[in-house]
Formats: C-alpha cells, structure tokens, sequence
C-alpha cells in the first residue's frame, strides 16, 4: 500500500483515464457489431429459411419463385430443370435490381405508371380480408332484400314520338290545338301515317344520333338517354297500344304511341345470386377503403395552396 500510494497508479492520470474511457467504448462497439452483424436477417446470417435469394438485404421469397416458375414454363416445380430454375431466378434478381434502381430515382413520386401499380398493390393489400371472406347464402339474401331496386330487368319499348313543332305562322296554341287533334284521331282509329299528315306531325329525331327514326324495340335506358325527360316519363307508364296525352317541351308538343311494350321486373333472387355476391364485395370494398383513407388523411400533413 505504501508503494502503491508513492507510485504514479496511485494518483489520478486525466490523459490515463480518457485512454481508459477510449478502450471501453471501442470494445464495447465492436461487441455491439458483431452481435449486429451475426443477428437472423443479416448478410452473416445466410438467406432466411423463407427466401431463396437476398438482394440487398431484400428477399426473393420462395413461394413467389415457385410461382413464377410455373407462369414462365407451365411445369412443376419439381419437374423444371436446372436451366429453367436458374433463368428463373437470375429473372427475378434482375426484377429486384430494377425496382430497387427505381426507387432510388424516386418513381413512385412522379412516373404515373408505377403510381397506378402502387396504389393498385396498396388496394389489393387492404382488400385481402375481403376478398378473402365467403358469404353465405342468408347473408346475399338479406344483401338482395335491401336492394332489390338495383336487380331490376329494363324494360324494353317499341314507340313513335310525333311532335308538332312551332314554325313561321304556326303558334305554340296551334301546336298544342294539332296535338290534341291527332290524339283523338288515333283514339279513334285512325292510321298513323294519316294523322301525322295531317296535323303537320313529324317524327322525333331524338331515338337515333343518326337521324333517322328507330321504330324497333328499344331499352329504357337508351330511350330515357335520347328522349325528353318530360316524354319519357309519359312514355314510361304506356302499355302496350296505348297513346299518351299532348306533352310539351322545349322542341313542340309531343304525343307518344307506344307499338309495344314490356315493363321493367323484378329478377329473382336465384337468377341474380352471382351479381348479389359481386356487389356485396364491391360494397366491403369501397367501406374498407374509405375507412384506409380516412385513417391515413388523419396522420398526414397535407397542406393546399391558399390559391386553391
């Protein structure tokens, strides 16, 4: 002890101490690396069980290679060959080079064509459970029962449109006086061609773009497209042989002869039951998606310009 305390051990060595200090902390980075570099996952660890290949650290996983390998050469995995296996696999290390360059260059942020795909992956990733569920038969039944407007057959009408048009030296009162005409002429049986010549009716232009009249059958939704609204609705509620009263509209005063007629009806349910299941999914879609954008709006940072 009396050694020790006469000796330069004994008293305090700032440059000693930092030295000390020094040596600690490199030995205690080199554990810490080793460890790091020798952990599951790393390149000293080997490709993981899941993986066949790693680029970059990236996996290229088993099961995707399989999958591959059977898309590009329709076999088996086990009956590919050696050739066939390795084309395969040098194909896909190329892929996740690529796609790794890409992100590098920032693609995503502006090439439409990788945002479309992201977003389309994105998609796919939240659908998973959705698409993953199977619906039984009650629950496409009571999806059917809730909307049964939406499995409506159209119905299909064969009709003529007669307008009696305003022009020089014929007034709107005259117009509407002609249409009133035609329709008691028609209630009384009087042949079409005959009526129209003679109250100056013309056939409205407005079931064909192609101008010219189209007396076959057509399906409500095309006749609510190229008629007017207001003859439409009067048309509509026709059957079969029937003649609608005067209608006016912007172009003149219409009268409707409905040829033949066949009403809009229900589908039932087991006629529809492949479309109730599409649509039942496609609803579980939009909800899941609007629920995913609504969350991701609420942790972002989105700023408009004021301009805006």
């Amino acid at each position: 002890m009396t050694w020790l305390a006469h000796s330069s051990l004994g008293r305090p060595n700032p440059r000693r101490s930092l030295a000390l200090l020094a040596l600690g902390a490199v030995t205690g980075l080199a554990i810490a690396g080793y460890g790091l570099f020798t952990a599951k996952g790393t390149r000293l660890s080997g490709v993981p069980p899941e993986a066949i290949a790693l680029v970059n650290q990236r996996p290229i996983l088993r099961s995707d290679f399989v999958a591959q390998l059977q898309n590009q050469f329709t076999v088996r995995y086990a009956d590919a060959t050696p050739e066939e296996r390795t084309r395969v696999l040098e194909d896909m290390i190329d892929e996740e080079l690529m796609v790794q360059r890409g992100l590098d260059l920032g693609l995503p942020s502006y090439d439409p064509d990788v945002r479309a795909a992201l977003v389309a992956g994105v998609e796919l990733e939240i659908f998973a459970d959705v698409l993953a569920q199977r619906p039984t038969e009650a629950d496409l039944k009571a999806y059917y029962d809730r909307h049964r407007d939406k499995y409506i057959r159209d119905g299909v009408m064969r009709l003529r449109d007669l307008v009696a048009q305003p022009a020089a030296g014929r007034s709107a009162a005259d117009c509407a006086w002609a249409a009133q005409q035609a329709v008691a002429a028609l209630h009384r049986g009087e042949p079409l061609e005959a009526v129209m010549s003679r109250y100056t009716l013309t056939d409205s232009r407005r079931l064909l773009d192609s101008g010219h009249v189209d007396t076959g059958d057509v399906f409500d939704f095309a006749a609510r497209a190229r008629l007017d609204p207001g003859v439409f609705a009067a048309a509509s509620h026709l059957a079969s042989g029937a003649i609608s009263d005067p209608v006016s509209s912007a172009d003149g005063v219409h009268v409707v002869v409905m040829v033949s007629r066949v009403p809009p009806a229900q589908r039932a349910f087991g006629d529809v039951e492949n479309e109730v299941w599409r649509d039942l999914n496609e609803d579980a879609k939009r909800r899941v998606r609007e629920a995913n954008l609504k969350f991701l709006h609420s942790q972002a940072d989105i700023q408009i310009a004021d301009h805006f």
